[in-house]
């Protein structure tokens, strides 16, 4: 799961982000503040993206985050 943040400045930082997720089949989410998106990565920072590639033992929710990602398209 890859997330990007809406607020990012330029946007064509991250504007390839969906175009490339979209050809890896890989889905894709945004969330409105990137200081958030940094803040639940772990980062004293801002962030422009983030993605979950190993999921651990949130495997469980990541898969349900993901159904209903697919449900919204």
């Amino acid at each position: 799961l890859v997330i990007v943040g809406e607020d990012v400045t330029p946007p064509e930082i991250v504007a390839h982000i969906p175009a490339l997720c979209e050809e890896k089949k890989t889905p894709y989410i945004y969330v409105k503040k990137q200081s958030e998106l940094g803040a639940a990565a772990g980062l004293g920072v801002k962030s422009a993206a983030a993605a979950i590639v190993e999921p651990g033992k949130g495997k469980e929710l990541l898969d349900e985050i993901v159904s209903k990602v697919a449900a919204l398209k």
